[in-house]
């Protein structure tokens, strides 16, 4: 059976009719699609999956929970958000944020919240058994910058769901067996909406029986590969026989070489992709943190420095996930000038070593070259306009400002520059 068959099966939705309406419940039930298909193909432990169920809270009330897992270790239920955009926010805020470089940002309602009543409905119906909550965003192009307090709270992205799911089951105690299971996932079944039992040879089947053609399918395949692989290398070893053999003939030896290089990088790229890209999603990770590093004892940038005098610093609290800033640059020096260019940012340090950059133009703010230049003769000082440093809840939070791409230049007629690419300290606490 193939794993769109059963996830209809439990949901009674189409994923491909609504792919193609693509709604926003369209857009969440693509993204509940995502992590049932990771949970299908990778869970560990005994284990029953159900979605959408419509639990009563009341006589007259009902909650709907987007995917329950009926684990060996308790009660998993999942709120789902197929969101994209940086998400900021605490697990004890009303609201969350998400925020676009190039959009306007959207507030909604803590996912946890959501999720709480949920966990109150079930727990009316399994008072004994324990129950974990756990939000999780399912579009890549999410990044969730969420400060969580609560430890028995998961909130992370589809990527990292498995290995959250492990490090909670082997945190877990309590042990349920196949025959609790059942009987949990029968009682949670009245709430659902699949569409009929599942049935395997005339027998209704369990979870892991639905999984196994998966499981078996991509055994099949690894032993593919290994079996491709295992040819490969045994055609490169004939290849390098071969190669002795014909040393006398040099056209011949070159063309043997690009074979061979041929054959190991497919052997590679076949073997090693997901190293590759696990090693290149971490080394960006890294040149981030590191890029705004200053150069200790730069000349120019200790000349600057000497030369701009930093007043009117203004940090005021705007959102309980933003500040904004404004500050006044007076040149004291009679020979130098600055500019800001259309490449300037604010660099922002934490006090929790986060740092974070912040375009000066672009979204909101329109670049001009004259009005951005400073100096005797053309303006002694010059105000920045107000910035607004989202993913920061508290002025005290700040450790240190400063402004990057400051090009330095001589008072002349011809406005000589000097270097570019300079810094200015505009705070420190």
């Amino acid at each position: 059976m193939d794993i769109k068959d059963v996830y209809t099966q439990l949901t009674n939705v189409d994923i491909e009719q609504q792919k193609q309406i693509w709604d926003e419940r369209g857009k969440g039930y693509y993204g509940e699609y995502l992590l049932f298909c990771e949970l299908y193909k990778s869970i560990i432990g005994n284990g029953k999956i159900l979605m959408n169920l419509n639990v009563p809270i009341d006589n007259s009330k009902t909650t709907e929970i987007d995917l329950v897992l009926i684990h060996e270790t308790g009660l998993y239920v999942f709120e789902i958000k197929h969101y994209k955009g940086t998400i900021y926010g605490k697990n004890t805020d009303a609201t969350w944020t998400q925020y676009f470089r190039t959009a306007k940002n959207n507030t909604f309602k803590n996912p946890i919240e959501q999720n709480k009543y949920h966990i109150q409905a079930l727990k009316k119906l399994f008072p004994e058994m324990p129950i974990y909550s756990c939000i999780v965003f399912t579009n890549h192009d999410c990044d969730i910058r969420v400060t969580n307090s609560d430890k028995e709270i998961d909130i992370c992205e589809l990527r990292n769901i498995i290995s959250t799911l492990e490090y909670r089951f082997k945190k877990s105690t309590n042990k349920y067996s196949m025959s609790d299971i059942d009987d949990s996932f029968k009682k949670l079944s009245a709430f659902s909406q699949i569409k009929e039992q599942i049935s395997i040879d005339g027998t209704e089947a369990d979870f892991f029986s639905w999984v196994q053609p998966i499981i078996s399918k991509l055994e099949e395949k690894k032993v593919e590969v290994e079996n491709e692989k295992n040819k490969l290398i045994a055609n490169t070893e004939k290849l390098n026989k071969e190669k002795i053999k014909l040393k006398k003939t040099k056209i011949t030896v070159i063309i043997l070489n690009i074979v061979v290089a041929i054959l190991c990088v497919f052997i590679s790229v076949l073997c090693c992709s997901r190293v590759i890209q696990k090693n290149n999603s971490e080394l960006a990770e890294f040149k981030q943190n590191f890029l705004h590093i200053d150069e200790i004892g730069d000349k120019y940038i200790d000349a600057l420095n000497s030369y701009v005098d930093i007043s009117n610093v203004s940090l005021i609290p705007l959102t309980d996930n933003a500040v904004t800033f404004t500050a006044r640059i007076t040149m004291t020096n009679d020979t130098y000038g600055i500019a800001l260019t259309e490449d300037s940012k604010y660099i922002v340090m934490t006090n929790f070593g986060k740092v974070i950059e912040y375009n000066v133009f672009g979204e909101h703010l329109q670049y001009n070259r004259h009005s951005n230049r400073i100096g005797k003769g053309i303006r002694d000082y010059g105000d920045l306009a107000k910035a607004q440093f989202y993913g920061i809840s508290n002025t005290n939070d700040i450790l240190y400002i400063k402004i990057t791409n400051v090009e330095l230049f001589k008072l002349d007629a011809s406005r000589t520059t000097v270097k570019d690419k300079l810094e200015i300290e505009l705070y420190s606490k």
